[in-house]
């Protein structure tokens, strides 16, 4: 059976010695931090698949390998498994390796074993792989039936401010490509979640047994918005630049900036995310509590040996404590580590694993809360009578969405969801029964 392991640091430059009659290979210079690594079923190291993997960090600067890698090793897996060589081409389609894999695909899409999306972004990279492959030269290709797969011209409807003058363009694509179903109703790939009132109050019940930070966290989600990346990155200097709204008592701004602030947002783009005065409150007596102060210590002599560390550190180690050194974490480990979306997420699945046991519907992700604020919080505007165009507006632009047509998918999904639609009066209770003790 084929397998993955995280590699240690992976350098680009490096220097090939003989030390008695043995080859050593010492790093030089350009540390690309930890690469997943594909082994064949006989513990072979996979030479194409690994120098893909390379060229995607070293090359493209890929930020996150995992769905390459899963696809990867999931492609060889079941080549393995079925008995076929990567390079190996017939020139009837059907009896192709990538053909005979994305029926593969198909097949567990039917029986339930695979979402359709997941299927749809391993066939595509397997598709760009060869892609890869051919272009470097992996893979010699000396006629049209011995290609890996046929590609095609697909014309897509236009959604954008210009799509007046240019009703459709045209993407390439190829034969290979997995559909994903739409909602009918809305018309959106990925259906939003929202948390409904009773699993609000189950959450909320269970929040006391979370450690205070996933708390915080959990609450800043919900009340803001804010993914979980953006939470992750929360910096003091963000916080100290709240706000209060002119029109509410009881609601603040802050900024998200990756420049000024230091909390990472997607497309790298500042924006202004709401906030209620409780919980900025609270965070702000956290930001001085004896267990943070503690845990900060902790990160602070980790910077001061920074320097000294650095090539022991992969890369994206280094790059987070660069960050805290500009810009100090609201949140922090108790080893004195920068937390990551990735740990948020691990001590969510604990806490959703405990809820089960009593709750067994309660399978929420942690990126729905961030869709139960959008809904009750569009529908308070709406409530408002403010205009609709207005009301997607505010939402767009505290969400961070990049495309108006990801805003207009909550107005939707409102039209066809009458249990959501409740005041936006509803978070706020959620949130005062959370903090009630620290504010009565």
């Amino acid at each position: 059976m084929s397998f993955i392991i995280q590699s240690n640091n992976v350098y680009k430059d490096t220097e090939l010695s003989i030390n008695n009659n043995e080859y050593q290979c010492s790093p030089l210079s350009g540390n690309i931090g930890s690469l997943p690594t594909l082994f064949n079923q006989n513990g072979s190291f996979n030479h194409e698949a690994n120098s893909y993997l390379f060229y995607q960090k070293a090359v493209n600067d890929a930020k996150d390998l995992s769905p390459c890698a899963q696809a990867l090793h999931a492609y060889y897996q079941f080549l393995e498994d079925e008995g076929l060589d990567w390079d190996k081409f017939p020139p009837i389609k059907r009896l192709k390796p990538t053909y005979l894999f994305r029926s593969h695909l198909l097949k567990k899409i039917k029986k339930g074993e695979l979402a359709h999306s997941t299927a749809s972004v391993r066939m595509n990279q397997i598709v760009n792989f060869y892609k890869w492959l051919m272009h470097d030269g992996y893979l010699k290709i000396k006629t049209e039936k011995e290609a890996p797969f046929k590609m095609e011209f697909v014309s897509v409807q236009s959604t954008g401010i210009l799509a007046h003058t240019s009703p459709t363009f045209t993407v390439t694509t190829s034969d290979l490509r997995i559909k994903v179903p739409k909602d009918a109703s809305s018309k959106n790939i990925r259906p939003l979640s929202p948390l409904g009132q009773e699993s609000l109050n189950t959450l909320t019940q269970y929040l006391p047994n979370a450690s205070e930070e996933l708390g915080l966290q959990v609450l800043i989600s919900i009340d803001t918005g804010m993914r979980i990346q953006e939470i992750a990155t929360l910096s003091l200097d963000a916080l100290d630049t709240a706000t209060p709204l002119a029109e509410s008592d009881h609601r603040y701004e802050i900024v998200l900036s990756p420049q000024s602030t230091g909390v990472q947002t997607k497309y790298l783009k500042q924006r202004r995310v709401e906030i209620s005065s409780v919980l900025l409150n609270t965070l702000n007596e956290y930001r001085t509590s004896e267990r943070r102060i503690k845990r900060v210590n902790k990160l602070n002599v980790k910077l001061q040996s920074l320097p000294a560390n650095v090539s022991s550190l992969s890369q994206a180690a280094v790059k987070r404590l660069e960050l805290c050194e500009r810009h100090e974490p609201l949140f922090v480990s108790e080893q004195g580590n920068p937390v990551t979306g990735k740990s948020i997420e691990a001590r969510w699945t604990e806490l959703r694993t405990l809820i089960k046991k009593t709750h067994p519907t309660f399978t929420h992700r942690f990126h729905n809360l961030r869709s139960t604020y959008g809904t009750y919080r569009l529908n308070d505007l709406l409530e408002a009578k403010l205009p609709v165009v207005e009301c997607m507006e505010l939402l767009m632009g505290w969400m961070g969405h990049n495309s108006e047509l990801t805003t207009w998918k909550y107005l939707r999904f409102l039209k066809r969801k009458e249990i959501f639609k409740k005041k936006f009066g509803l978070l706020d209770g959620i949130m005062h029964e959370a903090l009630g003790d620290h504010h009565e």
